[in-house]
């Protein structure tokens, strides 16, 4: 309860602090914490991008998104054809959906009022993009979420070695779920 309060007080008074480094084993409630968290933003007006590792691994959390947010989220992934991407892309600029879910190129999404991007299992390596443009979408996002005066929530059971020594040295701000 306490770590959602956290969350939630940074999204209700932008331009919020530094990232949010959300720890926990799986089945901690993670999920559940970036599904309230976007419920506060859209009920704000803003949007959403959530990223996930791989999104044919994720499909519960897929589901989940979708179920509590009918018609207002965008997936985001390369099996994609050609129309359906255009017409997400055209759907997210336009403001008719809420959330985008994907891969690191979701980060790409023309959403106009971004509230909050989540990095789900933020140590993944697939979210390094080891073609050109080079880029690692969680070190996107939190500057992208600087930009925006958005919130910042990576997620993970395992942190990567520099996101802990960030979070021991205030860079990123760290909440626990046990």
């Amino acid at each position: 309860q306490s770590v959602w309060k956290e969350i939630q007080k940074a999204i209700q008074f932008p331009p919020s602090r530094s990232p949010f480094l959300l720890q926990g084993v799986t089945g901690s409630g993670k999920t559940e914490i970036y599904l309230r968290a976007t419920d506060e933003v859209i009920k704000r007006g803003k949007q959403a991008i959530i990223l996930v590792p791989e999104i044919a691994l994720t499909p519960q959390t897929v589901r989940r998104f979708l179920s509590r947010f009918p018609g207002q989220v965008g997936l985001v992934h390369s099996k994609l054809s050609e129309g359906e991407r255009y017409d997400t892309w055209r759907r997210a600029r336009a403001s008719s959906l809420k959330v985008i879910i994907g891969a690191r190129s979701a980060l790409f999404a023309p959403l106009p009022n971004i509230g909050l991007i989540v990095a789900d299992e933020c140590h993944d390596s697939s979210y390094h993009q080891s073609e050109p443009p080079f880029y690692h979408a969680v070190d996107a996002a939190q500057m992208y979420a600087r930009l925006c005066g958005a919130v910042c929530v990576l997620g993970s059971a395992t942190p990567t070695v520099e996101q802990r020594y960030d979070a021991e040295h205030g860079r990123i701000q760290k909440l626990e779920l046990p």
